[in-house]
């Protein structure tokens, strides 16, 4: 069966559900926060009233509250009070610790052994597997409120410590409230994109065992019952949130606002100095979700294009719509990046998520190319300024070789840094330069890397491709273009 979802016909168009926008506005930070201070605000008015305390001149010269003093008897002072040498005297009898073992303290209490998962805001039960859920609080964040040197100094190490994932869209924009000198500091994060099915029509939705080799059975798909409008011309029918999810995701990457920040200077994204990054796509079913918008490409190729060193995705279906997507979202690999693609890591049941193993990855080094194309350059520059034979054209740059109708391959491609090359490698037995060795994970969620050599024309690995070449041939040529004479991988589609 070459789909594994089981629909008796039903196809989902994508799109964002309304009522969940609507209770995701209701839910903001800053209403919430209003809210409760509202509620706090009355519960202290409550509390003043009852000792007979004003809280201004004008309720205190209510005779309505006056003579609620006169008749409970209160408003008088009989509170008992510590003085300020009984307080000492017992701090006195706390053992004094050195500033370093307090640091220590301070590093362990705040650091957790697992990722904190939607930092700054409330995780969805669903969206949580039984041990996430069950696991309690992972570091005492109640430390940094014992004083104002702790604070400063917990905060800092509770957000450099620790690493995070992020289920909802609005909880990656709630992270914009934490300080950009402390934003500065994250270096990976972890995208658990879970797709939302709704419905207005009652009817099975299964998700078919093809999904995971470990499952034994169709798995019914988590569906959100949806009233049908009839009198309205809204769209009506069995929708999803996938790949509009997957946008408003990397949306809220780009760079918040920041009233403090210089105009005449772009505004830094939400991770400035991020280097990895994990996307765990669940539920996303082949040859059954539509094809994603040019609105993927545009974020991820090109507002946060070329900023990542290495990019893995789990849960990408294995088939076109799949192959588009994952297409775009290599744009925001650097040159010489990796960009890794593995099997399902989570299925969603009724009430929670369930963990499925993992395997080994499919690797692949992005825009390897580059690196040759602008040695070549670099190289017919010199070659015509030595007086030499050259295709060397001096109103033309590595940045806009688009400017001639052939190399239309490198229209969106400015010179940006690539990934530095990894030290320690094993050594080749190919050509210097034409390939390029990367340590690559042994498994899905395995931290043990291996060495992996990649061929530099293709971005794959050289095993892969070794019936593309003549291991004898030492010609530079065959790194060329038989179409534009110009280096470049001829199995790149950013690149066509």
């Amino acid at each position: 069966m070459a789909a594994n979802i089981l629909l008796q016909g039903a196809f989902p168009w994508d799109g964002r559900d309304q009522e969940e926008q609507a209770e995701a506005w209701y839910n903001q930070p800053l209403r919430v926060k209003n809210r409760n201070l509202e509620d706090e605000n009355m519960r202290l008015k409550r509390l003043l009233r009852e000792h007979g305390i004003a809280w201004s001149p004008s309720v205190a010269a209510n005779p309505n509250f006056q003579a609620g003093i006169t008749n409970t008897g209160k408003g008088t002072s009989g509170s008992t009070r510590r003085t300020r040498a009984s307080i000492t005297a017992d701090q006195g009898r706390l053992p004094h610790l050195p500033v370093e073992v307090l640091l220590r303290i301070l590093h362990y209490s705040l650091t957790s052994r697992d990722a904190i998962i939607d930092p700054l805001s409330k995780s969805k039960a669903e969206n949580l597997t039984p041990y996430e859920k069950s696991r309690g609080n992972q570091v005492a964040i109640h430390f940094l409120a014992t004083c104002k040197a702790f604070h400063i100094e917990g905060t800092r190490i509770f957000w450099e410590n620790n690493s995070f994932v992020f289920t909802t869209p609005e909880a990656l924009r709630n992270f914009a409230e934490v300080d950009a000198g402390l934003r500065k500091t994250v270096k990976h994060v972890n995208l658990r994109i879970i797709a939302r099915y709704f419905d207005d029509e009652k009817r099975p939705h299964k998700l078919g065992r093809e999904y995971h080799t470990t499952l034994k059975k169709d798995v019914a798909l988590k569906v959100t019952p949806r009233i049908k409008e009839n009198q309205t011309l809204a769209r009506k029918g069995f929708h999803c949130y996938t790949w509009t999810q997957t946008i408003d995701f990397l949306e809220a990457l780009r760079a918040p606002f920041d009233p403090k920040h210089d105009k005449k200077t772009s505004r830094p994204r939400l991770f400035p100095n991020l280097e990895s990054m994990r996307i765990d796509f669940v539920n996303f079913p082949e040859y059954f979700l539509p094809y994603s918008e040019t609105d993927l490409h545009e974020v991820s190729s090109h507002d946060l294009g070329c900023t990542l060193n290495e990019l893995l995705v789990t849960g990408l279906p294995c088939c076109e719509v799949g192959m588009k997507a994952g297409a775009d979202l290599q744009g925001m690999v650097k040159d010489d990046g990796l960009f890794l693609d593995g099997n399902p890591a989570f299925i969603q049941l009724k009430t929670s998520l369930k963990p499925l193993s993992g395997y080994g990855l499919c690797a692949k080094v992005v825009r390897a190319y580059r690196k040759l194309a602008k040695e070549k350059m670099e190289k017919d520059k010199e070659n015509a300024q030595n007086g030499q034979a050259s295709d060397f054209d001096p109103t033309q740059t590595f940045a806009n070789l688009s400017m001639n109708p052939g190399h239309s391959h490198h229209a969106h491609l400015p010179d940006l840094p690539s990934v530095p090359e990894e030290e320690g490698h094993p050594v080749s037995v190919w050509k210097k330069k034409k390939t390029v060795w990367k340590r690559v994970p042994e498994s899905r969620d395995s931290n043990v890397r291996k060495w992996i050599e990649f061929d530099r024309n293709s971005g794959y690995p050289i095993e892969d491709v070794l019936d593309f070449y003549d291991d004898d041939s030492d010609d530079e040529d065959a790194f060329l273009c038989p179409k534009c004479g110009e280096v470049h991988s001829p199995f790149d589609p950013d690149d066509w």
